[in-house]
């Protein structure tokens, strides 16, 4: 038995940071789009869902502190309370990144079902963030965005899958 060479499926390189940083600005963008105020729950975290991409398929260049770094970056672009979504994103990064090796190893649909618990976890969050500020809390509606955020990772995922890797074309 040999313990030179690791067993599963390798993690590849994308062919440079360029696309993951393209990938999160426009994240971010979506995240930035206006929604009518009674639709506004339903808004998923975009920059989230790709940042949870990025770190299941490239954990050596995206990890804890761009997590922290892009949560702020949320927070003062939302106007939201500073360090809400970047404890928020840490915390739902940490939470990745102890089942990142079996989620590379699911397909997206399965994914689907980890990353609805990830997205419960950042909900979750900020909530508690926000409570303890004094904000009030908006009924079950806020965690609308869980159901709209894993109903978009599979569409999501094939077209970050498709930028990934020179043989991106054989999916798992």
């Amino acid at each position: 038995m040999s313990f030179t060479q690791p067993k599963g499926t390798s993690i590849q390189i994308s062919h440079s940071g360029h696309v993951i940083t393209i990938s999160l600005i426009l994240a971010l963008a979506f995240n930035l789009l206006p929604w009518s105020v009674d639709y506004l729950w339903l808004r998923p975290d975009f920059l989230l869902l790709v940042l949870l991409f990025w770190l299941i398929y490239q954990p050596a260049r995206v990890g804890l502190g761009a997590a922290w770094a892009l949560g702020l970056l949320v927070d003062l672009t939302d106007g939201s309370i500073l360090g809400q979504h970047a404890l928020a994103y840490a915390v739902t990064t940490f939470a990745l990144m102890l089942l990142q090796r079996r989620m590379f190893n699911f397909p997206p649909w399965q994914q689907t079902i980890h990353i609805a618990g990830l997205l419960l976890i950042e909900q979750s969050m900020s909530v508690v963030v926000a409570t303890f500020v004094g904000d009030s809390f908006h009924a079950l509606q806020y965690f609308s965005a869980i159901l709209t955020g894993a109903l978009c990772w599979i569409p999501l995922w094939t077209v970050l899958h498709s930028q990934r890797t020179p043989d991106a074309k054989n999916p798992q």
